[in-house]
């Protein structure tokens, strides 16, 4: 018999070189064990690095899957270092006006947000985080499953928007409260 800790360290291998969510089924045949034991094992790795306060996080995503992933909070410190890019802040913005506006047209999204969004429009298709189907003359844009993964969010389309929706606001609150005042009279 494999001892535990051995399954922790496999389950923490899988999550690491995969690149994607695994589901539990997935981690649990790796293994051996069954679903609710690798679940157990699972929510103690996650434990482990939550505790440690490092770089990475053990995350259950909807549909019981899992992944090992960068802490948010340092994802803007060292984007520049990750291969092929991560995107722009503009181009995130755009990003994150068509999951809320979704489905929303091209046309819609380059009148509100400006014609340098075809080139933001291009390299979300390009990774894959949005589609467009053709709508008359311009094109329908929705989010994809791979978007709602990357980011940890539920891939209902209600219950991402809501996240969205907290995500951003919480970032608000977090920029306002860390901004300090310049002038006596903002005290």
């Amino acid at each position: 018999m494999i001892p535990v800790e051995e399954d922790l360290v496999t389950l923490e291998a899988a999550l690491y070189v995969s690149g994607r969510p695994l589901t539990i089924e997935e981690l649990a045949a790796l293994i051996g064990k069954g679903q609710s034991s690798t679940k157990k094992m699972l929510e103690e790795l996650g434990f482990e690095y939550r505790k440690r306060g490092g770089a990475l996080e053990v995350v259950e995503l909807p549909r019981e899957r899992y992944v090992l992933q960068l802490v948010p909070e340092l994802t803007p410190r060292v984007s520049r270092l990750i291969p092929g890019g991560l995107l722009s802040f503009a181009t995130l913005q755009t990003l994150v006006y068509v999951a809320l506006k979704q489905p929303i047209l091209q046309s819609d999204v380059v009148a509100q947000r400006g014609t340098h969004c075809y080139d933001h429009i291009k390299e979300l298709m390009e990774k894959k985080f949005v589609v467009a189907t053709p709508e008359g003359r311009s094109k329908l844009l929705r989010t994809t499953p791979l978007f709602a993964d990357y980011f940890g969010l539920d891939p209902d389309m209600v219950k991402m928007k809501a996240q969205l929706k907290f995500k951003m606001r919480r970032m608000v609150e977090d920029q306002q409260m860390t901004e300090e005042p310049s002038s006596p009279d903002m005290l």
